[in-house]
């Protein structure tokens, strides 16, 4: 039984870390697109792109994952940590998609343009609030494996 279970760990924080690979180049891409684009509000996006350092974070992030030793990815507790990393960084993605769609449709715009556009503001802020759950579930994955590489020191060598 623990095999079939150590198995599925594997194999579930395999994908989780495959996953987190893929959203992490999303991300990227996303910020590519929304840096080059000539929006009136473009300053203000990349204020708050740039204060909350989202793109150096994440693929730090995503690199460090990528080197976990693969004996962590039998415990549920590191598989909850990564899922809870990857959940994050989509929804981060989803808000990124958001702004990047509604800086296409505003420069689609030619008349009246000031009253039809789209505010980024609540994405934004929403962004804000991301990044900082980000910093805190990169700090519980952390955490957590820390709590292991410690158990190892302490388990006596037979």
């Amino acid at each position: 039984m623990n095999a079939v279970i150590g198995t599925l760990g594997i194999t579930a924080a395999g994908t989780i870390i495959n996953s987190i690979t893929t959203l992490s180049t999303n991300v990227f891409t996303l910020m590519g697109y929304i840096k080059l684009s000539p929006h009136i509000a473009q300053s203000d996006i990349m204020k708050v792109l740039s204060k909350s350092d989202i793109e150096t974070t994440i693929r730090l992030l995503q690199s460090i994952i990528s080197e976990i030793p693969h004996y962590y990815n039998n415990s549920a507790s590191v598989v909850i940590a990564l899922k809870n990393v990857q959940e994050i960084i989509a929804n981060i993605e989803e808000e990124l998609k958001d702004i990047h769609n509604k800086i296409i449709y505003n420069s689609n715009l030619y008349l009246m343009s000031n009253i039809r556009s789209y505010d980024f503001k609540t994405n934004l802020d929403s962004i804000e609030i991301k990044v900082s759950i980000l910093d805190r579930r990169r700090d519980n994955l952390f955490k957590t494996l820390e709590v292991f590489k410690n158990f190892e020191k302490v388990i006596p060598q037979e």
